[in-house]
Order: structure tokens, then sequence, then C-alpha cells
């Protein structure tokens, strides 16, 4: 939503979402009896799910932002980074 400043959600971006989501569980989570991928790849996992909401917002002409020529890559650079201070 932020990478494209749409001021909707859609039912069509929830899906999208989802089947996202879906795509990224590999055969061995599901093999382990797992529906989600491992949380140590929430960042990949997140940035994919923006990515293609996105795009749908885009490709349903509800961004209010223009579209960068490298999305994914877009999408990256809004994401937090948790980097940390050292007072030791």
């Amino acid at each position: 939503m932020i990478a494209s400043r749409a001021r909707h959600v859609t039912d069509e971006m929830f899906y999208v979402a989802a089947k996202t989501l879906a795509h990224m569980v590999s055969e061995q989570d599901i093999d382990r009896g797992t529906i989600f991928p491992p949380l140590s790849s929430i960042r990949e996992v997140s940035g994919a799910i923006a990515t293609a909401v996105a795009q749908e917002a885009y490709d349903s002409g509800l961004a209010t932002a223009p579209k960068p020529k490298d999305l994914a890559a877009h999408v990256r650079s809004l994401m937090y980074q948790p980097c940390y201070r050292s007072y030791v």
C-alpha cells in the first residue's frame, strides 16, 4: 500500500497476497507439516507479497504513485531495516 500509495484495499489485493504467500511454501515445508514459509525468510516473503500487492494496485488503476522501473527494488528500499546501535 505504501509503495503504490493505493488508497483502497480490494478483495483482489487480499487474494494476490494469499496466493503469493501460498506460492512461497515449499514442498519441504509441506512435508514438515507447515503451511507457511519459515520465519527465517520473513523479509523475502514480506517483500514478495508487498511487491505483488503493489503490482495489483498499479494493474487495477488504484495506485497514486508513479510506478518505479523496478517495483521489487522500490519495495525493498521501503522496508524497515532493523539496525541497532551498540552501546557496549
